[in-house]
């Protein structure tokens, strides 16, 4: 008969920590450049080359594709434009 393992004794639980309140008067942060861009002509573009059945992963993707093929320069402009249009 193998010999009998020591009993573990039973372990206390850890209080959970208080959940932090968000304050209300916090301003929003900038929206991204892409995220920008994603709300003015990304998605309707990525609908019109998938069609009207698509995804929001598939429609993600393809925004991502076409997004990934823009300059610098283009992404400055909806970078500027994203910060212009910031409401805090």
């Amino acid at each position: 008969m193998p010999p009998k393992s020591p009993k573990k004794k039973p372990v206390a639980k850890k209080a959970k920590a208080a959940k932090k309140t968000k304050d209300p008067n916090k301003p929003k942060r900038v929206m991204s450049s892409y995220m920008y861009w994603m709300t003015k002509e990304g998605r309707e573009a990525a609908k019109k080359s998938l069609g009207a059945g698509a995804s929001i992963g598939e429609i993600a993707k393809e925004a991502g594709k076409v997004w990934g093929t823009y300059s610098d320069k283009d992404k400055e402009k909806w970078k500027q434009a994203a910060i212009k249009n910031h409401k805090p």
